[in-house]
């Protein structure tokens, strides 16, 4: 995906309505196409400057995210937190200096992140401060420039609409496709002996909880309890589906039984991120390689608008809105509306 196909996938995605807990997952990588990164974040604060909640592409374990609270507290980041806010310029960038690998800090967290150059961004909508978006480069890579400050204030003004957007009551409904997996494997006493990498995050963000660097001691005892009360209600109702529905989404889990050499067995437990439909549609359009206008055009198709409905949402022409129509079931080799909204949902299936 190119920058100026990102920022139409970005704009669309901040456009769709939903919450912005349930934008952030797809968000995330949209924007770091335009602003290159290894990986980003989003930090939920309080006028304070006081952390609340949290999402990021990689997260630390919450013991050592406990650790981190211990040692070094959130003092200092809710003092820079609080100077971003208040700068004329929203957007700002460093890199970890010599005197800052030698600190506890760099060891804790930012070396195991492998963090080495930041790029923040104070995300407002309208005069509400919602928080901080944070984008990071590991040691492979140089520096963010000011052309990336640049790219990243630009599109701003999308993120704070999208992110604005609070979480309502379980939105259920539409979600239904799992887009992301983690896998954990329990022996006999329920102890887990491997878990893989998406696993640890899945399942924080399945628990519902907060998640901050002040609540992180609690986590190490509430998760494996919500584990094994998952466990629990699999093993007492295994052919029901198990789910639960959180401020991130929706998340469905899955036993499967295994059987090792020996005789030996162990119980694996899959979690699955759930997507809703307007995320799965909206992503399949930017990976079919449509125009602008084109993914503009066959976004409505999927949700069943005519010709003339097209025409008015997009201030066209009929004769305009027809041709764009036409050109999307040709690009896409499909004959009518329903089988535009296949395409999209399978190509944003498989992203």
């Amino acid at each position: 995906m190119t920058s100026s196909t990102a920022r139409v996938t970005l704009r669309q995605l901040c456009h769709l309505g939903l919450p912005g807990p349930l934008v952030l997952p797809s968000l995330l990588p949209v924007l770091r196409q335009i602003v290159q990164a290894d990986h980003a974040a989003f930090f939920y604060c309080d006028p304070r400057g006081s952390i609340t909640n949290l999402y990021a592409e990689r997260m630390l374990p919450p013991a050592v995210q406990a650790r981190y609270h211990d040692r070094h507290n959130d003092a200092q980041f809710r003092a820079l937190y609080l100077e971003r806010v208040a700068a004329r310029r929203p957007v700002s960038r460093r890199s970890v200096s010599p005197e800052e690998r030698d600190q506890d800090y760099y060891r804790d967290v930012l070396q195991p992140l492998a963090v080495e150059h930041f790029l923040y961004a104070i995300v407002r909508s309208g005069a509400k401060v919602l928080g901080q978006l944070s984008l990071y480069r590991g040691g492979q890579s140089t520096g963010f420039s000011v052309q990336d400050e640049d790219l990243l204030q630009e599109v701003l003004h999308y993120l704070g609409e999208a992110l604005a957007v609070p979480s309502p009551p379980l939105a259920v409904g539409v979600l239904e496709r799992a887009v992301e997996e983690g896998l954990a494997v329990f022996d006999d006493a329920g102890r887990i002996i491997f878990s893989d990498q998406p696993w640890d995050r899945l399942i924080r963000l399945a628990e519902g909880n907060p998640i901050t660097p002040a609540t992180a001691l609690h986590e190490t005892l509430s998760l494996p309890q919500f584990v094994a009360a998952v466990l629990q209600a699999i093993e007492a109702s295994p052919q029901a589906v198990h789910r639960t529905d959180t401020t991130w989404g929706s998340f469905a889990f899955r036993r499967h039984d295994l059987l090792g050499a020996e005789g030996t067995s162990a119980r694996g437990l899959i979690v699955s991120r759930l997507s809703s439909e307007p995320l799965r549609l909206t992503e399949g359009a930017a990976d079919l390689g449509l125009s602008p206008k084109q993914r503009e055009v066959a976004l409505l198709l999927a949700k069943g608008k005519s010709n003339p409905e097209i025409a008015r949402e997009l201030n066209i022409t009929l004769n305009t809105a027809s041709y764009h129509v036409k050109q999307v079931f040709a690009r896409l080799g499909v004959h009518d509306r329903a089988a535009v909204g296949r395409a999209l949902t399978e190509a944003g299936g498989r992203s």
